[in-house]
């Protein structure tokens, strides 16, 4: 007969600690940063799940006991206050208990890409191992502040990209102290966390603690509400449409598009809707949304133009759902018609594209420098897909495919549905 009694836990709750229990015995065989990102992620979920269920994966652990669920209760002891150090079940200790909570910063940048900046930190053990923290850092609206988007801890090998030119990565060295204060600022104005950041955040507040910052609650999981679509004004879209044409001509039909050019970039989304490639959620937030079994130009240009005009925001991320709302019809007529003017070959980033936003004469309003850092992120998260899709090169410079596709995406973003 099943067990009804009140102290059983939640079903997915009793998932979490076997999962835990079993991924315990491979901890002792870790390294001390990474048992504190596995045991962060697990008081993140586990409290998820039940604002208890922390403290009943510790409890768990301590009744299993064993060197596995020792170091587990190490690790969580590490990146929160649930552990007695007085429980025995702590016994043995794992090999690098007493490198729990000992790392430094000995370095810091900020890392800028197209997609703006982010705060790395470099850290050092009392191993002598060392590991980076990176997060990124969203552009606030106005007089908004700052808030986390993704997040990061890793090995120190993955800040060598700063050093490969053809990454497109830029970093400048500052002072540690005043980035954590920068971090801290943008933490207290996060309300929707990512989900790397919610599972990685124990470990931030821990090293953050290290240059005295211990005012900050963990990020916390919450279930964003999926805003609805303002509704479109067909009136706007037809003109926004007619100012295409008259600015550059008739678009060219989806059969006169480089055949070369639509093969490759509809096999790029093919193979990212297979693999459930996050460049996927534009097919699903597209018209219809678009049948794969359609013709490559129509899959490409449905894709291209849900960036412009999504049918939905449910399959979207976070940071695509705000871009989208972000950028208006008249922001994407000025950054296009930009581009395209500019011709094949022009370079292409977000900063240039509030440029031709701001330069556009068919495009009356202007972004103002309070929000060009935010408009410039949204489109950096809404274009992600030209690059993949052959609008752009490795360089980010505008193709012969991009100048002839980009045209006809924004018609057909803005035809009557």
């Amino acid at each position: 007969m099943p067990d009804h009694h009140p102290d059983s836990p939640d079903p997915a709750l009793a998932s979490l600690i076997a999962d835990a229990i079993e991924q315990a015995d491979e901890l002792p065989d870790l390294d001390a940063v990474r048992a504190e990102v596995w045991a962060a992620d697990l008081v993140a979920l586990a409290a998820e799940i039940d604002p208890e269920g922390p403290a009943a994966v510790v409890e768990a652990l301590a009744v299993a006991g064993g060197s596995g669920p020792a170091a587990g209760l190490w690790a969580i002891d590490a990146v929160s206050d649930l552990v007695d150090l007085g429980d025995p079940a702590l016994e043995p200790a794992p090999t690098w208990a007493d490198q729990l909570l000992t790392s430094i910063c000995e370095a810091a940048w900020i890392v800028g890409d197209w997609r703006g900046d982010s705060a790395a930190f470099r850290f050092v053990d009392a191993a002598d191992e060392r590991h980076v923290l990176v997060l990124d850092l969203v552009p606030g609206a106005g007089d908004t502040g700052e808030t986390i988007g993704e997040a990061t801890v890793g090995p120190a090998e993955l800040l060598d990209a700063t050093a490969d030119e053809s990454a497109g990565l830029k970093s400048r060295s500052v002072p540690a102290p005043e980035l954590a204060e920068r971090v801290a600022r943008a933490m207290r104005s996060t309300s929707e966390p990512s989900t790397s950041f919610v599972a990685v955040g124990r470990v931030v507040l821990a090293r953050l603690s290290s240059f005295g910052i211990d005012d900050l609650e963990p990020p916390v999981w919450i279930e964003p509400d999926v805003p609805a679509l303002p509704e479109r004004d067909p009136d706007d879209d037809a003109w926004a449409a007619d100012v295409v044409r008259r600015a550059l001509g008739e678009p060219l039909t989806p059969d006169a598009l480089d055949p070369a050019a639509v093969g490759a970039a509809a096999a790029t989304l093919r193979a990212a809707a297979d693999t459930d490639d996050e460049l996927a959620q534009w097919l699903a937030a597209s018209v219809g949304p678009i049948d794969l079994d359609e013709s490559d130009a129509d899959v490409v240009l449905a894709v291209l133009a849900a960036a412009v005009a999504p049918a939905s925001l449910t399959p979207l991320t976070g940071d695509a759902r705000q871009a989208v709302l972000e950028l208006e019809f008249a922001d994407w007529l000025g950054a296009v018609l930009g581009v395209v003017r500019a011709g094949t070959g022009t370079h292409v980033d977000p900063d240039v594209l509030v440029d031709h936003v701001n330069r556009c004469p068919e495009v009356t309003s202007t972004i103002p420098k309070a929000d060009r850092a935010r408009v410039a992120w949204a489109f950096a998260v809404a274009v992600e897909a030209w690059g993949p899709l052959g609008v752009v090169d490795p360089d980010n410079c505008l193709t012969d495919f991009g100048a002839a596709v980009l045209p006809a995406a924004l018609v057909r973003a803005w035809q009557p549905i």
